[in-house]
């Protein structure tokens, strides 16, 4: 539509033009109007034709150009800022565990119930009392009998009918309670992903519609997340296991992205490959950058070939599950991040005390994150360390977001990390860099 209303536009601006010049030809000597008369219409005759065969011919071009299929993938394709990392593109996508790591009975095997510690019997009916329950709800969570009051703690162990009747609102209110309360590992840690994203979480899943209405009905906002910490119930409450399974493969995805440098003739090697090649890798990277902005047309390069070993190595893999009682380290963030620049990791930096040692000696604090490499701390206002990254480019990182098999080493945007680790109340972050590179 918008193309024929452009070209009526043309058409009425262009025969109001040659109705001015026929105005002002007729401005001549007495006795020669009609012969001036004759020369406009003529003229209008071979132009009339000439701007409708222009005018077809735009429609005939924009028509072609409108049914011509997109290239795949192209409008996935994100820009990001330029900087001394040169000219990037990602293209967002989901990851989840495969089928072998799902632990079905494990999942089903959390313990229920709600920890209140710190409350006191009249502070934890206020607490119910300020929630938007509904009166069965509310009157069923006031029932001191429903309650276990011990030494500093409230247990209560809600049935799965007042669970899904809670609401947004005040699961968000509960659940927070709980989660800074301690002892409620599901709230402290709930399953998440980045708020306004319910179709890519829940997004050809595979699941049956009541399954996936179910999970919605217990959705709560935190942060700039959507969460999940009743994923036990919705467990029992499926029966076929197939189902169970394909529901923790669902709730295990993970938004990362793919990274790629765009690279021609015009790039910059020297800036690309100081700022790539950190780590003492210079004599890897040039060569490749090199020879690539030599390809006639430019290309586009997966950022994971020019990362260091320990990282390329692990990019989008999940780590194999460890035994409780086995003497293996089971990677985790702090591990993950300390060893990026590593070709043979050390174990003792899964330890938070042994990396935050290191931090001390080895590294030191910068204002923001700017180059390859530069570690980012997440904490909380209190001081409690919640998660350590690395600095790729732009906005984007490389983590491991838990120390479970289910969770892969990925690149993440930011506010995607954000959602990874809700919070009401912003995290704090820092960041440090290596002292020897």
């Amino acid at each position: 539509m918008k193309a024929n209303g452009k070209s009526k536009a043309m058409v009425g601006d262009c025969s109001d033009a040659t109705h001015v010049v026929v105005g002002d030809g007729g401005r001549v000597p007495a006795g020669s109007g009609a012969k001036s008369d004759g020369f406009s219409a003529s003229r209008l005759y071979w132009l009339l034709p000439l701007l409708l065969l222009v005018l077809v011919g735009t429609l005939v071009v924009r028509a072609r150009q409108s049914s011509r299929p997109p290239v795949e993938g192209e409008h996935n394709r994100v820009p990001l800022t330029m900087g001394p990392w040169g000219n990037l593109e990602l293209v967002p996508m989901v990851i989840e565990p495969p089928d072998e790591f799902i632990f079905i009975s494990q999942q089903m095997s959390h313990a229920e119930g709600w920890v209140f510690t710190g409350y006191s019997a009249s502070s934890l009916a206020d607490l119910f009392n300020t929630s938007e329950l509904s009166p069965a709800t509310r009157g069923w969570l006031m029932n001191t009998q429903n309650w276990q009051i011990a030494a500093g703690q409230i247990l209560i162990r809600p049935p799965p009918a007042v669970v899904v009747d809670l609401g947004g609102q005040a699961r968000r209110k509960i659940y927070q309670a709980l989660a800074v309360c301690g002892g409620n590992p599901l709230h402290e840690n709930p399953l998440s992903f980045r708020a306004n994203s319910d179709a890519d979480w829940f997004g050809a899943a595979g699941l049956s519609k009541a399954t996936i209405a179910t999970a919605k009905a217990l959705l709560y906002p935190r942060g700039n997340a959507l969460c999940l910490s009743d994923w036990p119930l919705v467990l029992k409450l499926l029966e076929s296991q197939e189902e169970r399974r394909r529901f923790l493969e669902v709730t295990g995805r993970q938004t990362t992205v793919l990274l790629r440098l765009k690279l021609g003739q015009r790039s910059n090697v020297d800036k690309l490959v100081d700022y790539w090649g950190r780590g003492g890798r210079n004599k890897d990277i040039r060569p490749l950058l090199q020879s690539l902005t030599q390809v006639t047309g430019g290309v586009a390069l997966d950022v994971v070939h020019l990362l260091p070993r320990f990282a390329r190595s692990r990019i989008y893999n999940y780590p194999y599950p460890v035994e409780k009682d086995s003497k293996s380290v089971t990677p985790n963030c702090f591990w993950s991040a300390m060893n990026f620049f590593n070709d043979r990791p050390e174990d003792e930096l899964a330890d938070p005390s042994q990396m935050r040692a290191r931090l001390e000696r080895d590294y030191f604090a910068v204002e923001e994150p700017s180059r390859l490499g530069d570690v980012i701390l997440l904490s909380r206002p209190n001081g409690t360390l919640v998660h350590a990254a690395v600095f790729i480019a732009a906005d984007v990182v490389w983590t491991k977001n838990g120390a479970t098999h289910t969770q892969p080493w990925l690149l993440a945007r930011m506010e995607d990390l954000a959602a990874s680790y809700p919070s009401d109340t912003p995290l704090a972050m820092r960041a440090y860099r290596r002292k020897d590179l």
